[in-house]
């Protein structure tokens, strides 16, 4: 009793400190791909803006590609930001699956040393039962 009482304990224990990291970095991916949100429109304003800003020039088509350049170093930045927040999301998966595996695990093994022995187990090198063997061929 005070072994599986232990084991939900631990087990809870785990799972909060997985909540609490869970929650710190899903806050940390949506603030990362608002961030690049953020980014793409700026960087789409920046080309809007830079397009009218242009026409009154004499170089134009060197002023719209300066701000091609510029959206486009704006949204590597925000894939960047895109390409971190997933691999947080991904380790944070991975961390949920593996502990959910060693709860698993944990739970087997609490269980399989309360069970008895299988009849496998108990005479391993005993005879196979009536209902195992063969049917022979008449």
């Amino acid at each position: 009793m005070s072994r599986s009482l232990a084991f939900i304990g631990l087990f809870i224990l785990g799972l909060s400190a997985v909540a609490a990291t869970v929650a710190t970095t899903d806050d940390e991916v949506k603030r990362m791909r608002e961030e690049a949100r953020q980014l793409r429109r700026e960087a789409d304003e920046i080309v809007d803006r830079a397009r009218i800003e242009c026409q009154k020039r004499f170089l134009v088509n060197a002023c719209i590609d300066e701000a091609h350049e510029k959206r486009l170093e704006m949204l590597q930045k925000a894939r960047q930001l895109e390409i971190q927040a997933r691999q947080i999301e991904i380790e944070r998966k991975k961390a949920e699956k593996e502990a959910r595996e060693r709860a698993r695990a944990e739970k087997q093994g609490t269980a399989e040393g309360t069970q008895p022995a299988t009849e496998k187990e108990a005479a391993p090198n005993a005879p196979p039962a009536a209902s195992e063997t063969p049917a022979s061929a008449p």
